[in-house]
C-alpha cells in the first residue's frame, strides 16, 4: 500500500537553521523528513536572490512561502530584512528558541545536526503557524541599538568594577582597571547624549517615552528600554498579552495533592526588560503612592517581597501602556 501524499497546505512552510557564516534551508514542513530537501547557502545578502529562486521554484502550485528561523542574536533579523527587501510577500517567521527546541527534541531525533534542525523548523511552521515578524523601523532600530549597547557597557564596567574591589592588587593592575572603568563611563555618557539627541530628532519615538517618565519610577533608561525591546505598547490589544509577552505573568507549579511549587515569573521574552522593570519597582514602592500601596498591600497578604515586586512590574508595564493608549501623563491616584 503506498503512502499517503501529504495535502499542499495554503502556506508551504521552509525552516532555516543559522549560523554566523552560513545557513541549512530545509523545504517544506508538510512533507516527510526524508523527503525534505536541504541546501546550505552564505549568510550574506547576496545570495538572498538565489535563496528566493530556489524556494520559488520548489514552491507547490497555489501555496504561499513561508520562513521560520529562530531568535539567534541579531542573524534571523538581518536575514530576514534581505528577504523581506527582495520580496515583501514573504511570511516571516522569528521565533523563540525554546518553544521551538523543545517542539523539535519532541520529534524524538536521534541526532542533533543543522539539517536536522532546519527540518524541524520547517515542520514547527507547518504544525504551530507562527505569527509574522515585524521589523523594526529605521528609527526604532537605531534606538535599540544605542539601548542594547549602553546596557553591555553597564554591565562590563560594573564586572569591572566588582574585580578591582574584590581583594587587594598590584598598583599597575589597579591603575588599568580604573583607566577600563573610567573610558566606559565615558562611552556610556556618549551613548546617553545620542539616545538624547535621537529621541530629540524622531518625535514618534520622544512622544511615547514622555508618557512613560510621567509615571513615579519610569526613568529614561527603562523607557527607552522598554521601547526599543517591545516597540509599541498599543500594538498588544490586551494587557495580559503584552506582560506574557515580556515574560512577567505568573508561572504556577501544581500538581496533585503534594506538588505545590512556589510561584515565579514565567521569564519569557527579553531578559532586558524585566531587568529594567526590576530596578523601576525597586524605585517605584518607595517614591510611587500607587505602587507603595499595591506593594504594602501584597505584603500584607502573606506574599513574598520578590513576587510583590514582580506584581508591581507587571502593574508598571501595564499602566505604560495604558498612559500610552489614552495619550496622557500619569495621575498618582493616591492624591
Amino acid at each position: 500500500m503506498k503512502p499517503r501524499k501529504a495535502s499542499i497546505p495554503s502556506t508551504s512552510w521552509a525552516g532555516i537553521d543559522l549560523a554566523k557564516l552560513t545557513f541549512q534551508l530545509a523545504l517544506w514542513g508538510h512533507q516527510e523528513f526524508p523527503e525534505m530537501k536541504v541546501r546550505s547557502f552564505a549568510r550574506t545578502p547576496k545570495v538572498m536572490k538565489g535563496v528566493l529562486k530556489w524556494l520559488r521554484e520548489e514552491l507547490p502550485a497555489g501555496s504561499s512561502l513561508g520562513i521560520v528561523m529562530e531568535a539567534t542574536g541579531t542573524f534571523g533579523q538581518e536575514v530576514g530584512s534581505w528577504l523581506l527587501k527582495l520580496d515583501p510577500t514573504v511570511r516571516i517567521a522569528i521565533v523563540n528558541p525554546g518553544q521551538t527546541s523543545a517542539f523539535i527534541t519532541s520529534l524524538g531525533f536521534r541526532n542533533k545536526t543543522d539539517e536536522l534542525d532546519a527540518k524541524g523548523l520547517a515542520r514547527y511552521g507547518k504544525e504551530r503557524n507562527p505569527v509574522p515578524w515585524i521589523p523594526l523601523t529605521p528609527e526604532l532600530a537605531t534606538l535599540q541599538d544605542l539601548v542594547r549597547t549602553r546596557a553591555d557597557l553597564v554591565k562590563t564596567r560594573t564586572a569591572m568594577t566588582l574585580r578591582l574591589n574584590d581583594h587587594a592588587r598590584t598598583s599597575a593592575a589597579s591603575n588599568a582597571l580604573r583607566e577600563v572603568i573610567q573610558a566606559l563611563a565615558s562611552q556610556i555618557k556618549a551613548l546617553d547624549v545620542a539616545m538624547a539627541s535621537h529621541l530629540a530628532a524622531n518625535k514618534s519615538l520622544a512622544h511615547p517615552v514622555e508618557r512613560y517618565i510621567s509615571i513615579k519610577g519610569i526613568a529614561i533608561v527603562t523607557a527607552t528600554t522598554v521601547l526599543a525591546e517591545l516597540g509599541d505598547l498599543t500594538r498588544f490589544s490586551r494587557s495580559r498579552q503584552l506582560t506574557a509577552f515580556a515574560g512577567l505573568s505568573p508561572k504556577r507549579k501544581q500538581s496533585g495533592t503534594s506538588v505545590h511549587g512556589k510561584t515565579h515569573l514565567c521569564k519569557k521574552g527579553s531578559a532586558r526588560i524585566r531587568a529594567v522593570l526590576y530596578m523601576a519597582a525597586g524605585c517605584a514602592v518607595r517614591f510611587n503612592p500607587d505602587m507603595k500601596a499595591t506593594y504594602q498591600n501584597l505584603l500584607a497578604r502573606g506574599k513574598e517581597k520578590r513576587a510583590a515586586l514582580g506584581a508591581v512590574m507587571r502593574k508598571l508595564l501595564v499602566l505604560m501602556r495604558a498612559v500610552q493608549k489614552a495619550d496622557r501623563n500619569w495621575i498618582p491616584r493616591a492624591a
